[in-house]
């Protein structure tokens, strides 16, 4: 009996433990150089030329250029504690990604949040919309493509558990358990 229970509590704990595999390996973290804000990053980017960086941010755009690389265009997110990116109205502008080698643009669509350890580098000039738009640069060591949100789990009638409906079907923003 007690064998049972100690194996038990073996499996418990390696489920327990497997849950707190941090989402960025400490290795890569290690070499980033985290007083470097997105905001300072944006405002002059030549003084931080060659620094280790992380960013993150929502993909406006991916391009899969002649010379090997793939060019990401991000609209920069603040990071939250597991370093995901956070969707709301906040952000400082946006930034490009160049990637070594060739990434699934269907994967690597707008909209899909990313977050991007790399070197800063130039500047590139380009537009966003009509507008001349000056996008600092980071060549990617380390790129985390987060999972699109699940939908939410339904069970009963009426009664969701997860993110809300979009907002024509639940007039209220409300994050928990809610009827309608």
């Amino acid at each position: 009996m007690n064998r049972k229970i100690e194996y038990a509590g073996l499996v418990i704990a390696l489920l327990v433990a497997s849950g707190c595999v941090p989402a960025i390996p400490g290795k890569v973290l290690s070499n980033v150089d985290r007083s470097i804000t997105f905001g300072m990053l944006n405002a002059d980017p030549s003084a931080y030329k060659g620094k280790m960086v992380m960013v993150g941010g929502s993909i406006v755009k991916a391009t899969n250029e002649k010379n090997g690389y793939t060019r990401l265009e991000v609209m920069q997110l603040p990071l939250d504690t597991d370093e995901e990116p956070i969707t709301g109205d906040r952000s400082y502008g946006r930034f490009m990604v160049l990637c070594k080698g060739y990434l699934e643009t269907k994967i690597f669509s707008p909209g899909r949040l990313v977050t991007v350890v790399g070197t800063a580098g130039e500047v590139q000039k380009g537009t966003v919309g009509k507008m001349p738009y000056e996008f600092p640069v980071i060549a990617s060591t380390y790129l985390r493509l987060w999972r699109v949100p699940r939908r939410p789990i339904r069970f009963g009638f009426g009664i969701d558990y997860g993110p809300p409906p979009p907002w024509w079907y639940y007039p209220y923003p409300y994050y928990g358990p809610f009827w309608y």
